[in-house]
């Protein structure tokens, strides 16, 4: 049996596989609709493609080169799991590592691929290229491919532009040189049609990073490939013998029509990551790279780095963690309310905040290895090879470059093209050699092992996402199933601690939101949050000053949270500290001056202080925005109450209602009014709806005791009353009051029985 008959179980099953599923692959009902999908499609067809490695090498006894860049990678893995140390959330650590460890498998295989492997991958790559190329397109231009879900479009299969425009980065060297040195005309025709559609695509991106580095990648491959006599000369006789100079010169003029000329962007966004109006057209894209503030995003993430990576210097903060030890050195910088930085940007200071400096040496000498090999295997390497040694060459320069604005080690669809050309790049390079079983043995297990752990964390994925719509619609119980339900399968997400415990708090479960707060500040210390969510429980506890530990610890991480400043100025109202509570109101309304809870609550310090006027700016400020917001219906209600405008405030208890309908303190309010308007049926319905809502909420019993002792129900007065006394631990006078009332219904009794 030949070399390539033993080498294409894997190769034309797995890697031809995987190079096509993994940049098709996206689902919609979870939330990394596109990653995980494709992270999964990896392992998988990693696992199957070392399971052919595995079945040949045990045949044939083959050995593997161990060259430079293997001993690069060899420091880059022993600092990823001397890294582990550091993890707090091992789900995530236990994730990125496997996924490391299988793109340095990868490597391997690529090593051992034989020439016509390698035409092989470079034929799919090219019909996967064009693929999603064409969606890409076609959703830019709104005419298909719209409903793929996407936080910025044209994105095709990949979720987001950026994560597309890294897929491009490998596509387009390998069609320019595929195109150069073949002699058939349907691979000319397929590399051409690639490049070209290849190249549209990568500009209606608008991504920056990727342009520079496809740009200077391929440029300078081409250089290499001028500067060299004998390539030169193969790739001139190429042209001369197919006649595709013209079709080259024809798509060059193509190309620079389409940079050149004017075009309208179609770009949507449909996700949590906002489009930049900067790049609404090809001038103001490359213009916003010169101003000031264009990517202050970026570097403020560098800058705040930096820090991070001194205090972890040799260690670093574990596989997956750079997003739980950043916050801590942010200031402020980049955490918003409603998300917070993953991902630094930057490959290369991600690899030495998560695995250490010496990581980063190790994969800086795994590149520069590489890169030397390939060059010198363009001047002495078989002419055969040298297509797709000078399309190598270009991705790894290209995927560096955009390495350095982007992160495309963590994507699968690039990161496995990156580090399999990087092993056909060296191959048959002489070193020292080592056995092919343990490593194919090796990779058959990293497979298998991140094919349960991505397929855990898909499922996962699936209990984030409906938690989080379950929250948004106010759905406790299903918040709190589908979390809990998630959480059964591993922490992939801290933030599902925070999601369970807001569950338990909206029910009332303190004592079991404090816990899953806590669980979740163990996982992720700089979690603010968990912290919020914790002093929110505090408060509520009566542990004042717990609260304002939880409160403080999360302002030293996001320093304008609104929701926590807004929630330390109610801990220094309950605490009767009425001006610091609104000296915190204030400031939250100077950068927020739409904020709610911040309105509504400064709201409530001025309807204390008998500013009703003042008070009802501010509710109405809240209202104008969101009317159905409940905790301003209500505090509106009951300042129009004291006005005794009890039918505007029952209009606005009924809008409290509608958003929160078991809220038995509104039930109660609404009772209320309605028996100062003297409709007392109402006022009984509602009373009694408090009291089923909410069986330990006293003042629903008093009130409706009350009433009825009006319209002398002696017997429900005595019952109701008596079963206030059983839960009322406030003021006295209310205890002296339902026992007065007590008496006076046993004595009409008695009277009307003597009757």
């Amino acid at each position: 049996m030949t070399e390539y008959q033993n080498q294409a179980t894997y190769a034309l099953l797995a890697i031809v596989g995987l190079l096509i599923v993994v940049p098709l692959a996206y689902t919609t009902d979870i939330f990394a609709y596109t990653l995980l999908p494709k992270r999964l499609a990896f392992s998988i067809f990693a696992a199957i493609a070392a399971l052919g490695w595995l079945t040949t090498s045990a045949r044939d006894c083959w050995t593997i080169p161990f060259q430079t860049p293997a001993i690069g990678l060899s420091v880059l893995c022993l600092f990823a799991l001397i890294s582990l140390v550091n993890a707090t959330n091992l789900w995530v650590a236990g994730s990125e590592l496997v996924f490391l460890l299988t793109l340095v498998g990868l490597f391997f295989v690529g090593q051992r691929a034989t020439d016509r492997d390698t035409k092989i991958w470079t034929l799919t790559i090219l019909v996967t290229g064009a693929a999603v190329s064409i969606v890409g397109i076609l959703q830019y231009h709104d005419l298909a491919f719209t409903h793929i879900p996407s936080n910025g479009q044209p994105s095709a299969t990949f979720g987001y532009r950026n994560f597309a425009a890294m897929y491009l980065v490998a596509v387009l060297p390998i069609a320019l040189f595929a195109f150069l040195y073949t002699n058939s005309r349907p691979t000319a025709a397929l590399s051409f049609i690639t490049g070209l559609l290849a190249a549209l695509f990568l500009l209606y991106t608008r991504t920056r990073g990727a342009w520079l580095g496809a740009f200077v990648g391929t440029l300078g491959a081409f250089i290499l490939l001028v500067a060299r006599r004998t390539t030169r000369a193969e790739v001139t006789d190429t042209i001369r013998k197919t006649g595709q100079f013209k079709p080259v010169a024809a798509g060059l003029a193509l190309l620079a029509l389409l940079y050149l000329g004017p075009m309208a962007p179609r770009f949507t966004d449909t996700g949590l990551q906002r489009f930049d109006e900067k790049k609404a057209d090809l001038q103001s894209t490359m213009t916003s790279a010169l101003a000031p503030s264009g990517d202050r995003g970026r570097l403020a993430m560098w800058q705040r780095s930096l820090p991070l990576i001194w205090d972890h210097l040799l260690t670093g903060v574990g596989p997956g963690h750079w997003e739980f030890a950043y916050p801590r050195y942010d200031g402020g910088a980049m955490i918003r309310p409603d998300s917070a930085p993953k991902r630094p940007h930057n490959d290369f200071i991600w690899i030495a905040s998560e695995h250490g400096l010496p990581g980063l040496v190790g994969y800086l000498i795994f590149l520069a290895a590489v890169l030397i090999y390939a060059i010198r295997s363009t001047a002495s390497g078989p002419a055969g090879r040298r297509e797709v040694t000078y399309a190598a060459i270009a991705i790894l320069i290209g995927v560096s470059i955009h390495a350095c604005f982007s992160f495309p080690k963590e994507q699968p669809q690039i990161a496995s093209v990156f580090f399999l050309f990087a092993g056909v790049a060296v191959r048959g390079q002489q070193g020292r050699s080592l056995p092919e079983i343990p490593v194919a043995a090796a990779l058959l297990v990293l497979g298998a092992v991140g094919t349960y752990i991505n397929w855990q964390q898909l499922n996962f994925d699936r209990h984030f996402l409906r938690a989080m719509l379950a929250e948004d619609s106010g759905r406790w119980q299903d918040m709190e199933r589908e979390a809990a339900a998630g959480l059964e399968l591993g922490t992939f997400r801290s933030h599902m601690y925070v999601i369970l415990g807001r569950a338990h708090e909206k029910q009332g479960q303190l004592d079991r939101a404090g816990h899953a707060y806590a669980k979740a500040l163990k996982i992720f210390p700089n979690s603010w949050h968990a912290h919020n969510g914790s002093g929110v429980v505090r408060k509520r506890l009566g542990d004042h000053p717990g609260a304002m530990v939880h409160y403080e610890r999360a302002l030293k991480i996001y320093p304008d949270a609104p929701s926590v400043r807004t929630n330390l100025g109610a801990l220094y109202r309950a605490m009767g500290n009425q001006d610091r509570a609104e000296t915190q109101f204030r400031r939250v309304l100077q950068s927020a001056p739409l904020n709610e809870g911040a309105n509504n609550n400064l709201g409530n310090i001025l309807k204390a202080r008998g500013e009703l006027d003042s008070a009802e700016v501010y509710y109405r400020r809240v209202l104008d925005r969101n009317p159905g917001f409940a905790p301003a219906n209500q505090n509106l209600g009951d300042l129009l109450t004291r006005r005794r405008e009890y039918r505007e405030a029952i209009r606005h208890y009924h809008a409290a209602l509608e958003a929160h309908p078991h809220n038995a303190l509104t039930m109660w309010s609404l009772g209320s009014a309605y028996e100062s308007l003297g409709d007392l049926g109402e006022a009984e319905t509602y009373y009694r709806q408090a009291i089923e809502a909410n069986p330990n909420f006293p003042r629903s019993y008093f009130s409706l005791a009350t009433m009825l002792f009006g319209v002398h129900r002696w017997q429900e007065t005595i019952d109701l009353f008596e079963t206030f006394l059983t839960m009322w631990k406030g003021d006295p006078k209310f205890r002296t009051f339902a026992e007065g009332r007590i008496k006076a219904s046993r004595d009409w009794i008695q009277r009307i029985e003597k009757k």
